[in-house]
């Protein structure tokens, strides 16, 4: 199905980054709890490829009802205007394509085997560097923002279409006392989502990373996430049954999706303004969820101005 933007989005779209959690892409190579200096602009293109083999029900049993590709190709940029706030904007171009049987109610175009592409939700954000030196902490406020009415209902909607605000922290420790050359980072978020049919369905997201610095040109990381929602309703819906048939066009919109995905990567200081890195991740257990075999993400940013 496809949704009318309210005025708020249309409001907003005039004026992210948090969406899929990283608000990140300008900086993806650095830990975000320390801010870049006044002046730091910077500019960076991830992509991502992402197979859905199977799907989580509420009990977390996982069934195979066909795979979903997706690929992300997002454009990000940020800017410090002084030592103490980050601004950051990004957004994504999607890929998706479902293969296998139309199933489970889910008869639609979008769902035909061929692959379809949109750009999607404008994502930005305004960090704070609340504490700096070995241990820091940065506050940060995101908005998500449907840049149009794209399609939300099948296996390979591109995404969700609503309105988010977000509230988080990003707090990072030096732990080059006791192990030379780490660092931990602990990220929390919590979503504000856009209601719909006067149902809530907000989101508890947190990210807890371990860095270690081969050398000053590379470094290697692992990370555990973790996504809870709360409200939402638990999936699998029958489309036929008259007390939930109000639910189901509007079902992958407000799934109670919960989730625990595990990763590792590397990133490269090129030279003094240009950094890459890569990622991977899988998902080791969730419920009302796709079921992420891997996400494979690449990335390069280049920057300007003080670093």
């Amino acid at each position: 199905m496809k949704r009318p933007m309210t005025g708020v989005a249309r409001a907003w779209c005039v004026g992210t980054t948090a969406l899929l959690g990283l608000a990140l892409a300008p900086r993806g190579v650095q830990a975000q709890a320390w801010l870049p200096a006044k002046g730091s602009a910077g500019f960076a293109f991830d992509y991502s490829d992402i197979l859905n083999k199977k799907h989580y029900n509420s009990e977390g049993q996982a069934a195979d009802i066909g795979h979903t590709d997706v690929q992300i190709y997002n454009l990000s940029a940020s800017y410090s205007p002084s030592d103490r706030v980050a601004l950051s904007a990004s957004l994504p171009f999607v890929r998706t394509r479902h293969r296998g049987d139309n199933c489970c109610g889910h008869d639609t175009e979008i769902d035909n085997g061929s692959w379809h592409d949109t750009v999607t939700d404008l994502q930005l954000m305004a960090s704070f560097q609340a504490t700096g030196g070995p241990v820091a902490l940065a506050p940060y406020v995101g908005l998500v923002i449907p840049t149009h009415s794209y399609t939300t209902f099948g296996h390979a909607a591109p995404g969700r279409g609503l309105e988010e605000l977000w509230f988080g922290f990003y707090a990072g420790a030096s732990l080059h006392p006791w192990v030379p050359r780490t660092y931990v980072q602990l990220r929390g978020n919590y979503a504000f989502v856009e209601q719909v049919l006067g149902m809530s369905h907000d989101r508890t997201n947190a990210t807890l990373e371990i860095g270690y610095y081969l050398n000053p040109a590379w470094s290697v990381r692992a990370l555990v996430t973790s996504q809870w929602t709360q409200g939402g309703i638990d999936l699998p819906l029958d489309p036929n049954d008259p007390q939930t048939a109000i639910l189901f066009p509007v079902h992958d919109l407000l799934v109670a999706e919960d989730f625990v995905s595990v990763g590792a990567g590397g990133s490269w200081v090129i030279n003094g303004r240009v950094s890459a890195y890569a990622l991977y991740m899988h998902m080791i257990e969730g419920s009302n969820a796709h079921k992420v075999d891997h996400r494979i993400s690449v990335g390069v940013s280049y920057g300007v101005g003080a670093h």
